[in-house]
């Protein structure tokens, strides 16, 4: 018969005042681990102060100033920027293939403000229809869709190979050029040398 030991309970954390110092600290551990922008990091401290807010019975208010004023001296010291933040993950999307209507969506998912959005689109250029075919192709390339189908497979995998074009949030007709393309020549045209 062996002796089952008995988990040990976890001793309850003391709770630990608010205080810019303790909020600064928490601010700094959250962006040594995860890039934030501004709106997050100030979601993240208020969330994680709350417990202890209601501890030592300090007021909503003067904790959401303690907060305002954490994020501000980041944002000073240069820990976060959100318009740097907003155009590096533009950049990886558009590598990565998204159509700029799935970037814009990305963006205001994270909450960046208006401008952050629209400076960080602008910075892919002028040519959006360009932008998107490229996206496109990379997307095909790396499903193996279109072209990199045996030719008596593809007709019966083209409305599938559309739709799931359609999902990633590219128009009608930049799907429909790279699906229905001749070759794999065509798509690395598309995708190296365009025009």
């Amino acid at each position: 018969m062996t002796d089952e030991k008995e988990p040990k309970a976890k001793r309850p954390r003391k709770p630990v005042e608010p205080t810019p110092k303790w909020l600064r600290d928490q601010a700094l551990r959250y962006l040594n681990r995860f890039p934030a922008t501004s709106r997050k990091m100030a979601q993240h401290l208020f969330n994680k102060a709350a417990p202890q807010r209601e501890h030592f019975d300090l007021p909503e208010e003067k904790l959401k100033e303690d907060i305002a004023k954490v994020v501000e001296d980041m944002i000073k010291a240069g820990f976060i920027n959100d318009s740097e933040f907003a155009a590096s993950k533009v950049r990886i999307m558009a590598r990565q293939g998204r159509s700029v209507a799935q970037i814009g969506l990305k963006l205001q998912e994270m909450e960046f403000s208006d401008n952050d959005q629209s400076d960080a689109l602008d910075a892919l250029g002028d040519d959006r229809q360009a932008l998107d075919r490229r996206a496109a192709a990379r997307f095909v390339k790396r499903r193996r869709f279109g072209p990199y189908k045996p030719e008596e497979t593809r007709a019966e995998r083209r409305n599938k190979e559309l739709a799931s074009l359609a999902r990633q949030g590219f128009s009608f007709d930049v799907a429909t050029l790279v699906i229905d393309a001749e070759s794999v020549d065509v798509i690395e045209t598309i995708i190296y040398g365009e025009e």
